[in-house]
């Protein structure tokens, strides 16, 4: 898939200006880069991604005055009967991240990549549910993800990870930035709730979706790794 192909759209229909798609589009070898960077490290190939030119500010009624950008997510989608898989990563990270923190941003989205192909490809996560009609599971960005290091090969990258998601994802720098750039100058956004994380699956989409084998023999891998 082409990973621009909606931030064309929002540059065609004027709601983001030229100036930064044209940013976004001379920055997108850093993303490649951090893409290919975690590949290498992990032996698995990186699931179809895409950027986002709406930013993603998630917010909660439980605590006011709380919210975050979501500068990237796992999404599930239905796709022929199955799962597909993407990865989102906002424009404004692509804009304003630094390469360390890309870097990291993307190893990270693909430690929950693959902790969802190891929670649904296994026939004991589909036997809990079977009393219902509907599968439904939370996805929670801070909770389900595979250790990086055990997915990494690569040291650096994954204490950059650990140093970068110590407490949940952390850049001053570029949380500074997209407030003066983004959302200072009224660019897109979109206000999401936590529950819009949750992930409601019908049985039989889960059931007969055919996951890549690498990453099911990653999973097998790290769960050896996780007995030792």
């Amino acid at each position: 898939m082409d990973p621009l192909v909606l931030l064309d759209q929002a540059e065609a229909q004027s709601k983001i200006p030229r100036t930064l798609a044209r940013k976004v589009r001379l920055r997108m070898n850093l993303l490649a880069g951090a893409v290919n960077r975690a590949q290498s490290a992990s032996g698995i190939k990186y699931p179809p991604y895409y950027v986002e030119p709406v930013l993603p500010v998630a917010r909660s009624s439980a605590e006011y005055g709380e919210m975050g950008v979501l500068f990237a997510r796992v999404i599930p989608t239905t796709a022929t009967g199955s799962l597909a898989i993407l990865v989102q990563f906002t424009a404004a990270l692509v804009a304003y991240g630094s390469r360390a923190t890309v870097d990291a941003v993307a190893a990270h989205e693909l430690t929950h990549y693959v902790d969802f192909v190891r929670r649904f490809s296994t026939s004991d996560v589909a036997a809990e549910d079977r009393a219902t009609t509907l599968f439904e599971s939370t996805y929670a960005d801070s909770e389900r993800l595979v250790p990086p290091k055990l997915l990494f090969d690569d040291r650096a990258l994954v204490a950059l990870i650990t140093r970068k998601f110590k407490n949940g994802f952390s850049d001053a720098a570029l949380n500074k930035k997209v407030s003066e750039a983004w959302v200072g100058k009224g660019l897109p956004m979109r206000w999401v709730t936590p529950d819009e994380n949750n992930i409601r699956l019908a049985m039989n989409v889960v059931t007969s979706t055919r996951f890549d084998p690498l990453v099911i023999a990653k999973v097998q891998e790290i769960k050896k790794k996780m007995k030792l």
